[in-house]
């Protein structure tokens, strides 16, 4: 028996992602039971993308009652509960699985790996791991400095601190895979606890993927789709975009919008909004169908040691994708599954090109990502078997 534990998300948080684990951990091992402990709605939502791979009938899934995010006693008490009695379940499982390693759980997590020394885990770690990078320390200690608030300042501290140390611990344990979704860590290794550096194993973020998808209707409006999580608040990567082809308007010959998906940047010049409250998965393949690409303009600070699940999305999709200086968009890129420029300047000159020359190389961007998506399914179920054995 298998177990996959998430306790740390809910509903549509991870869902694809989750559903990817699984479906690719029945593909490497076709002949174990799998047990799916989460939360229910969770469940429901990885389910229903189960179902249309015909393989959620060989996998078990366990509720959990409450999902536990905070870094407070209180949290990590009720997520201990939680794994004391997911324990009962499966201590003699041939390998764990745990989908989100958090502050939360780093501590009890440390201590059930110790406990059972004969089962393997599997910790998979997304974006939070960013944290542990010497240049999100310092914008760490920007946004989070005592002159703003000494309160959150001391609590964000003291929980990078404590994952940290439970971090190098677990990945001391010979029983322990650490589970990254970038190849990228390696140029950090100055960056990273040496045990936690040799002790790294790298997976492509999971994905049940589908193929064959329905292409943007044409002789229409030019339609760039934007994301929430791309939409780089913060560096405002998306608006500087989006004002670069306001100034050069005049280069532009056809009709083009930015199209965004549940989030708010401002009102600007050929930018329309979707809003779908409560957005279900749905949405997001609707959305994603009526875009020619995508838009993901993280710079070179942001994915590092994780991977965009937008750009995930976009490849699902089979939709190319504008990319800024991310590394974690290389491998993508070198398959021929988008554009990547280092700055706003070239990235907005290359999508006025695609704009004026109607989609140059269209379909071959496609047939590079159907290509890509069965590389990496492949690599995958390799690489599961080679961290947790025949």
């Amino acid at each position: 028996m298998i177990a996959v534990i998430e306790t740390t998300m809910s509903d549509l948080s991870h869902e694809a992602f989750n559903a990817g684990m699984l479906y690719q951990l029945h593909r490497a091992y076709p002949n174990e039971k799998i047990i799916y402990f989460c939360e229910k709605e969770q469940g429901k939502c990885v389910k229903r993308i189960l179902d249309a791979h015909g393989c959620s009938e060989n996998i078990e899934f366990s509720f959990i009652g409450h999902i536990y995010l905070e870094y407070n006693r209180q949290e990590i008490q009720g997520n201990k509960e939680e794994y004391v009695s997911i324990f009962q379940k499966c201590k003699n499982a041939r390998f764990v699985m745990i989908l989100s390693l958090e502050a939360v759980n780093s501590g009890l997590l440390k201590n059930l790996i110790r406990k059972f020394p004969n089962i393997k885990f599997g910790i998979c770690i997304h974006g939070y791991i960013e944290e542990i990078l010497p240049q999100n320390a310092v914008e760490f200690e920007l946004k989070h400095g005592i002159v703003r608030s000494i309160s959150i300042y001391r609590r964000k501290k003291k929980a990078l601190a404590y994952f940290k140390n439970n971090l190098r611990a677990m990945a001391e344990l010979p029983n322990c895979n650490i589970i990254l979704y970038s190849d990228i860590y390696r140029k950090y290794k100055n960056c990273i606890e040496p045990s936690v550096y040799q002790n790294i194993k790298v997976l492509n973020l999971p994905y049940a993927f589908t193929y064959n998808k329905k292409s943007p209707e044409t002789g229409k409006k030019f339609l760039i789709g934007i994301m929430p999580s791309s939409a780089a608040a913060k560096d405002q990567n998306c608006a500087k975009i989006i004002k670069y082809m306001i100034e050069h308007k005049e280069r532009i010959r056809r009709p083009y919008h930015f199209v965004i998906l549940n989030y708010d940047i401002g009102v600007y010049e050929n930018v329309d909004y979707i809003r779908r409250p409560g957005r279900t998965r749905k949405d997001v393949e609707q959305f994603m169908e009526i875009c020619d690409w995508m838009m993901i303009p993280y710079d070179e600070n942001k994915y590092i040691l994780s991977s965009s699940g937008v750009m995930f999305d976009a490849i699902e999709a089979e939709r190319p994708f504008f990319a800024l200086g991310s590394p974690s968009f290389i491998r993508a890129i070198e398959a021929g599954c988008g554009i990547q420029e280092e700055s706003i300047e070239k990235l907005g000159a290359q999508i006025i090109r695609q704009i004026n020359e109607e989609n140059p190389g269209y379909e071959r961007y496609r047939e590079n990502i159907r290509k890509y998506k069965e590389r990496m399914e492949k690599e995958n179920t390799e690489r599961l078997v080679e961290i947790f054995g025949k």
